[in-house]
């Protein structure tokens, strides 16, 4: 059976233009059953500029409004489509806001996001086109959206990618976190230092997280927190937030592995357990095997 759009107001009082099968009347069950579905399950949502500038999509006939409907039915049953007005935006999740998107132009395409089953935002920051768009729902099902992998000593030994939530919520201490564009000159070279950093802090409770930020639809959360970053050789390299208050942000060029440790060194709060501050090992007879790494 072929999806409708309509109208709803939520449990929020938020209205919305949800896709959902044709009914022959809005009782009070039907409300409820909408209302537990977008709570539940998968969604896919458009932001716009419906209400301040009078743009109706329907009336206007915009593509990317047809591009949703088509995806709508293709996923029917399977995840949830709707749109609402952009200054609704920081009601869907507290670090959006609708004074973050500029003002209404001609033309504009929506800004859409994903939500999974347990309420983790995603945005989907590339063209709005079929490809992309079909893209981000194939992988909001399999839940593969913001892959991070646990970077090993070697390839062989990095961990599966894996949602990068759900490895922080598995992991009560801090991460570094490094963004990469594969395809910069600089990462083959990065990613040797990091693997020998990784060798280094075998003792510490610091794992080493890569995100690769070309090919993954990032958590908005997460986003929030990188995109005023300085960027390092083509990658953004910052700690997870803690509850000891560690907040490290690397600002120079890290041209040797040795680098990489006396920051850390320098900045961890509280300090690392095999290294001081000045980067000298704590004890220097049990560490003669991993000068090595250091140049």
């Amino acid at each position: 059976m072929a999806l409708v759009n309509t109208y709803f107001i939520d449990k929020n009082s938020v209205s919305w233009m949800l896709w959902r099968p044709p009914q022959k009347e809005d009782t009070k069950g039907e409300h409820l059953t909408i209302n537990k579905l977008i709570c539940e399950a998968p969604q896919v949502l458009a932001f716009h500029f419906l209400t301040k500038h009078g743009h109706d999509p329907v009336d206007s006939n915009a593509s990317w409004f047809k591009l949703l409907d088509q995806l709508a039915q293709e996923y029917a049953g399977r995840i949830l489509f709707g749109l609402r007005d952009i200054s609704t935006i920081k009601e869907f999740n507290e670090n959006l806001n609708a004074e973050d998107f500029g003002s209404y132009r001609k033309g504009l395409p929506p800004r859409i996001y994903g939500k999974d089953c347990q309420g983790r935002v995603y945005e989907m920051h590339k063209l709005v086109c079929h490809k992309y768009l079909k893209e981000f729902c194939d992988q909001l099902l399999r839940d593969q959206l913001f892959q991070a992998v646990l970077l090993g000593p070697s390839p062989k030994q990095d961990s599966p990618p894996r949602n990068y939530f759900e490895l922080c919520e598995q992991k009560s201490g801090d991460l570094l976190v490094v963004l990469y564009d594969p395809a910069s000159y600089y990462w083959t070279f990065q990613q040797r230092k990091l693997r020998k950093l990784v060798c280094l802090l075998a003792g510490e409770d610091l794992p080493i997280v890569v995100v690769d930020k070309a090919h993954n639809y990032l958590g908005v959360g997460f986003a929030a927190s990188w995109q005023q970053l300085v960027k390092c050789h083509s990658s953004t390299i910052f700690s997870s937030p803690s509850h000891d208050g560690w907040d490290i942000r690397l600002n120079i060029l890290m041209e040797s592995t040795r680098d990489y440790l006396r920051h850390i060194a320098a900045n961890r709060k509280p300090e690392l357990k095999n290294y001081d501050t000045k980067c000298e090992p704590r004890g220097p007879e049990e560490a003669l095997e991993y000068l090595r790494y250091l140049y």
